[in-house]
């Protein structure tokens, strides 16, 4: 069979697949069909389902992920995500190496409150341990916070700071005016706010301009930052909040 009949069998297997045919693939382990097979589940309806589900959005091919993650985002029955494992999935899931993946479930947690507060102290705790271990690096490659990085293509640090973008988009995405954990995000953000990497003030910023009462000095050195999409995310929010306006 050459390829393209092969291709075409496999489309048509997924059109032809019923909801327990997608199962009864994502029970098994060809990785060809299982991106299809999500094509075709559309509602979870137990804690199985659930668990089979949140067991493809990590540590299978990307395709599968991918597919996972827009599944999960798009599905009914949502509320059968809830245990501490699968929240530990999902922001496994937000650090993907797949950005799709991570818009998908990031997307998700950002439109659905209660998944948004069970996250929320994971993601902290995560972004946290990112920092510290950015600390590690500054006797090797320099500050991330000044321009002193002596090598900026340590795959490492590099991955580091991929997850703690992502971290900190769904951070800016969950956050709210009653998180109870806002002195550690002010924490965070107090030094975040001075990274290199301009994608890092940008997401602070983000996360800064959405909390009452954010710092002042914080605020003001994002508003005048060099970056035009820094800065941007804060006048952004001064033009719309006159609070804002008359303390910067």
């Amino acid at each position: 069979m050459n390829k393209s009949n092969e291709n075409f069998l496999i489309v048509q297997n997924a059109i032809d697949m019923s909801r327990n045919d997608a199962f009864s693939v994502l029970e098994g382990e060809d990785e060809t069909l299982k991106p299809l097979a999500f094509i075709n589940i559309d509602e979870i309806k137990n804690d199985a389902e659930a668990d089979l589900i949140m067991f493809h959005l990590t540590n299978h091919q990307s395709p599968t992920r991918e597919a996972c993650a827009h599944c999960i985002l798009n599905a009914e029955g949502i509320d059968f995500i809830k245990s501490q494992s699968h929240i530990e999935t999902l922001e496994d899931a937000i650090c993907d190496i797949n950005p799709n993946v991570c818009r998908a479930i990031i997307s998700l947690i950002g439109s659905n409150e209660r998944l948004a507060e069970l996250i929320m102290p994971v993601n902290i705790k995560r972004i946290k341990k990112l920092l510290d271990d950015f600390k590690i690096y500054e006797k090797e490659f320099g500050a991330c916070i000044s321009n002193k990085m002596r090598n900026r293509k340590n795959h490492a640090k590099n991955k580091k700071l991929f997850n703690l973008y992502w971290c900190l988009e769904a951070l800016g995405e969950t956050v709210n005016d009653n998180c109870p954990y806002i002195d550690e995000i002010f924490e965070i953000c107090s030094v975040t706010t001075y990274f290199l990497d301009y994608t890092i003030r940008e997401k602070t910023a983000k996360i800064l301009v959405k909390i009452p009462n954010a710092p002042k000095e914080l605020l003001q050195k994002l508003k005048n930052d060099e970056n035009f999409y820094v800065k941007n995310q804060v006048y952004d929010k001064i033009c719309k909040d006159s609070s804002y306006r008359d303390t910067l």
